[in-house]
């Protein structure tokens, strides 16, 4: 589909739920806009299929945007390491402590190549991210896991992911920072939430960053969404099934879901 604002159309009663990454998929990569996806969000309200947000901003963050999107229900926040059901309960895989003790076992040689969230004011996450005061608040409000710039090398990476290893806690990238988070991604969060019906529905996953590959890979249809920024294709197995879109962030997402309803 070529033309964001044509009508789509999907078959009712469809028993399927959608597992969808926020930054650079839902929302564009820059200034955050949805508009070019809302076509595709109407037609999905019209065939009762939910929008799970699954991102690694914060259950702050989806509280707000979750309105402006007119998305309810179940959420996975921060890369999956916690996650609202559908019926409001929060599970955290871990805690920001926990995080923070692993982080403080750390020697200086990697300790000094970390631009942790924790160590960043709120002026500097607005620089970064683009987002304005309140929201870069939201940004901070980490309950389970800790974003990063990382400033060394890949030696120095793989040093720290072996020692972060020890703690049972791992790094994943996201499309602008790093991210210290429990064993518990997205796909494992994915299936916690399918887990709670008695016939899971059909997954439909869309993302485009190496923190969604995994459940992009383990849900029963997915698209990958351009994004010219990151080379996430080259983390796909060969003979992958994913979708592949032309166009990146909303505009894709629109693209996508209108291939899923079709089929």
């Amino acid at each position: 589909m070529n033309n964001a604002n044509m009508t789509i159309h999907g078959a009712l009663n469809s028993d399927a739920m959608v597992f969808s990454d926020l930054d650079g998929t839902l929302l564009n990569h820059d200034g955050y806009s949805f508009e070019a996806a809302k076509p595709a969000l109407a037609a999905l309200a019209e065939c009762a299929i939910p929008v799970v947000p699954s991102t690694s901003k914060t259950l702050v963050e989806l509280e707000k945007l979750s309105v402006e999107m007119g998305l309810s229900g179940a959420a996975i926040a921060e890369n999956g390491a916690a996650i609202r059901f559908a019926d409001g309960t929060i599970d955290r895989a871990v805690t920001r402590a926990d995080i923070f003790a692993a982080i403080s076992d750390l020697p200086n040689s990697i300790g000094n190549c970390m631009e942790c969230f924790c160590d960043m004011s709120i002026e500097r996450l607005v620089a970064l991210t683009g987002l304005d005061r309140p929201s870069a608040e939201a940004a901070a409000a980490r309950e389970a896991s800790e974003p990063f710039l990382w400033h060394g090398d890949a030696a120095g990476m793989a040093d720290l992911t072996a020692r972060l290893a020890a703690h049972d806690m791992q790094v994943t990238q996201g499309g602008r920072f790093f991210h210290i988070v429990p064993p518990r991604d997205k796909a494992a969060a994915m299936q916690a939430i399918l887990a709670q019906f008695d016939a899971p529905p059909q997954s439909w996953a869309l993302g485009d960053g190496p923190n969604d590959v995994s459940m992009l890979l383990a849900a029963d249809r997915a698209a990958l969404i351009a994004n010219h920024h990151l080379n996430t294709k080259s983390l796909l197995p060969r003979h992958h099934q994913l979708h592949i879109t032309r166009r990146e962030g909303a505009a894709g997402w629109c693209d996508a879901i209108a291939v899923f309803l079709a089929a």
